[in-house]
């Protein structure tokens, strides 16, 4: 831990400058943005972690800046901050992508539950945790911190994201992230084709049959024991894609 008690007001400034770039990251980082952790949680963590990423000679601009000048440097860091952390979270939302279609398309989104930030339906909140839960057993907070270094290596207090590159990153990010909801929700979409088809077939040989009460039952039980199945594989397929998505769009 860096000691600023006496040091120098481009030091003090610099770390300040550093604080908000880490601060804006985590705000939008998955997991560390969550409404759950309390906000002097995040706080803390941030105030933790900007000594670590503090350099050691502070940027030379900052000598003798003018206040306008600190305060363009401060919106910089917080933009590119949000810009990473936003990254990460666009990656993220396949999988929250994935559980409302395979609620929708299985016939468990009305299962009554809480709803809370991550999705209207309990399917979604379990996949949502499970989810965040596997990021930290896999050392996502270590993988921060390395996507924090490496800004810091790439980009300079003060300076401003280009544009030209952090769009086409974002876009091609939010392309790979649909697709690979599209893909772990696919069973669950093949599934609920199958049935509406045969349903439509079996109420057209028998019209009198009530095929929904009879059907709806069932194809929510499967759904169900599909769900439990699957899961696991779902997980493990996301964390994967997610590591691969991540680390070559930063």
């Amino acid at each position: 831990m860096i000691d600023l008690t006496g040091a120098p007001i481009v030091t003090v400034i610099a770390a300040a400058l550093v604080y908000c770039r880490v601060q804006a990251c985590l705000l939008a980082m998955p997991v560390f943005a969550e409404r759950l952790m309390p906000a002097r949680l995040k706080i803390a963590l941030a105030m933790g972690l900007t000594p670590l990423f503090l350099p050691e000679v502070p940027p030379a601009g900052l000598i003798g800046a003018e206040p306008v000048t600190l305060a363009l440097a401060a919106g910089a860091e917080a933009v590119t901050g949000l810009a990473l952390g936003m990254i990460v979270r666009l990656a993220a939302l396949s999988l929250d992508v994935a559980a409302s279609t395979i609620a929708t398309t299985a016939c468990l989104s009305q299962i009554m539950g809480v709803t809370n930030e991550f999705a209207p339906h309990p399917i979604g909140n379990l996949l949502h945790l499970a989810g965040a839960a596997l990021l930290m057993a896999l050392g996502f907070p270590l993988l921060v911190c390395d996507i924090l270094g490496d800004s810091f290596t790439l980009r300079g207090l003060g300076a401003w994201a280009d544009s030209a590159v952090l769009l086409p990153a974002v876009v091609a990010i939010i392309l790979k992230s649909f697709g690979l909801a599209m893909v772990l929700a696919a069973p669950f979409i093949l599934g609920g084709l199958l049935f509406q088809a045969l349903s439509g077939v079996i109420s057209k040989v028998m019209p009198a049959l009530p095929v929904v009460f009879i059907g709806a039952p069932a194809a929510i039980l499967m759904a169900l024991v599909a769900l439990s199945l699957l899961v696991p594989a779902i997980l493990s397929v996301w964390s994967e894609h997610l590591m691969s998505l991540i680390l070559p769009g930063l």
